[in-house]
């Protein structure tokens, strides 16, 4: 089916279950299934650009990049995960990946992926409350994956929230000042505020904005010389099991009898697993359409499904993944490490 005669049953059909079967054949990704397309910066005071000589704290990017060979996986398997091993296996069981990335790998790293649009960054220095930094389009209160198991979360817009501010830290080479940076992930209410409901005596706290994730309020601390990036990713995925890489140019050499992957094959807002099974007479048009797979809150939070099939003279919708960089800045710690080198 092509792209034109997919516009047509979808308008014609709106959210009709109905309509499923007929959706089969269109390498479409609906887009009330894909919170991550309106992913985004939250808008909050940054310094000026003639601060930034001096400037100490934390600085953020966002990314959004054509996933359709995980080149942002491929690229960041090199690198560890967390430190802190229950820090990242928290975050990991819901789907978000999170590795520390040298500061001078950053930019190679990142001119390595193909953004679909504008890079964002945002220095946003030292701040002691807790503030959005990037929010994603909305989800309806629905389960979600959380390791092997499935949980409730309620509806609105997951968003990135932290704090950060420097601090002193013993370490073995004496008393040293690191970059603290407290990390959590919050459902922001789309229903309104709450706080119309609070007596007037008490101070708003961040659960009046929403649900917060409780076990996935972290602390971690930089020195300066490491960065954290952020991905979503299915629970337990393997990097080092991803599938061979497709260029354009192998789009009429590629292997017929291999046939397309299961992902591909899925139903449009699947995101993956087995395909529906076809009646004794093969017709595609007895397909019945399999159940979505549940996907985890990283998931829907910062990747949006599209077909990874490349077929000659076929328009389709690209799958993307929104990559989120914290980067440190400690001049005193850099200019130190400057001088140890003899470097001015």
């Amino acid at each position: 089916m092509g792209n034109g005669s997919c516009q047509r049953v979808i308008v014609a059909c709106g959210l009709s279950l109905a309509c499923l079967p007929a959706l089969w054949g269109c390498k479409v990704v609906r887009k009330w299934f894909a919170p991550a397309d309106e992913i985004e910066l939250s808008s909050i005071e940054t310094l000026d650009a003639d601060e930034s000589l001096d400037r100490q704290g934390l600085g953020i990017r966002l990314l959004v990049v054509d996933d359709t060979n995980y080149d942002a996986p491929r690229a960041l398997r090199a690198y560890p995960a967390l430190r802190d091993d229950r820090v990242a296996s928290a975050w990991s069981r819901w789907g978000f990946r999170a590795v520390e990335v040298p500061i001078g790998d950053i930019d190679p790293l990142l001119a390595g992926l193909r953004p679909v649009q504008p890079v964002s960054v945002q220095f946003l220095g030292e701040f002691g409350e807790w503030r959005p930094l990037v929010r994603s389009g909305s989800i309806r209160e629905q389960r979600v994956m959380v390791g092997d198991s499935l949980r409730e979360v309620d509806g609105g817009r997951p968003r990135l929230i932290a704090r950060s501010w420097t601090e002193p830290v013993l370490d073995d080479q004496g008393v040293d000042r690191r970059l603290r940076v407290d990390l959590g992930m919050q459902i922001e209410s789309t229903r309104g505020s709450s706080f119309e409901l609070i007596p007037e005596h008490r101070e708003p706290v961040l659960d009046d904005a929403g649900m917060v994730i409780d076990e996935l309020l972290s602390s971690i601390h930089l020195d300066g010389s490491r960065a954290i990036v952020i991905v979503g990713e299915v629970p337990g995925k393997d990097w080092d099991s991803l599938p061979e890489a497709q260029g354009l140019a192998d789009i009429e050499t590629r292997d017929p009898t291999l046939g397309p992957s299961a992902e591909d094959e899925a139903t449009p807002d699947s995101g993956g697993g087995t395909p529906p099974p076809i009646s004794s007479g093969g017709s595609r048009s007895t397909i019945e359409p399999s159940a979505p797979r549940t996907r985890s809150l990283g998931e829907l939070m910062l990747m949006s499904p599209g077909s990874r099939v490349m077929r000659a003279n076929e328009t389709r919708i690209i799958p993307k993944r929104v990559v989120i960089v914290l980067v440190p800045e400690l001049p005193e710690r850099a200019q130190a490490g400057n001088e140890e080198r003899g470097e001015n």
